[in-house]
């Protein structure tokens, strides 16, 4: 201690430094425990969204499970009736299947007039008369389209 009090300015810079030093402590603590509380309020926020999708999801596959229930009852009770046609239906139905097999007929008849009109011309040609082979693939197609 001088007359001045230089021991005395000495403690009071020492302390002034230490109380200095406290304060950079103290922000940087604030400053830690802010980030630390907004990191966890976003991990809350994004487990609360999770949350919620989860439960939305559930609900939604609740609900699909009871429309895919409620249409298959549907399907079930309409396959236990029994089908109405009209006299009309049936009738345009015969007639349809009617034109359909004299068409097919039709397209039979020409191919079997193509194929004999085939074997003729391979019977009067001397390679066809000397390749029964030739023969053989004709008669098997006229027995195909005759089935």
């Amino acid at each position: 201690m001088d007359g001045f009090g230089g021991r005395d300015l000495d403690t009071i810079d020492d302390q002034e430094e230490r109380i200095s030093e406290i304060n950079k402590r103290l922000a940087y603590l604030q400053w830690r425990r802010s980030t630390v509380e907004n990191s966890i309020r976003k991990i809350v926020d994004v487990n609360k969204r999770q949350a919620e999708h989860d439960t939305l999801m559930q609900i939604s596959e609740a609900r699909g499970l009871a429309k895919q229930k409620w249409t298959q009852e549907i399907v079930a009770d309409e396959l236990c009736k029994p089908l109405e046609l009209s006299k009309k239906f049936v009738q345009d139905f015969h007639e349809q299947e009617k034109r359909e097999q004299e068409t097919e007929r039709k397209t039979v008849e020409n191919h079997l007039k193509s194929l004999n009109k085939l074997k003729e011309r391979v019977l009067s040609s001397p390679q066809g008369q000397s390749n029964p082979e030739i023969m053989a693939r004709i008669s098997n197609l006229e027995r195909h389209l005759a089935a």
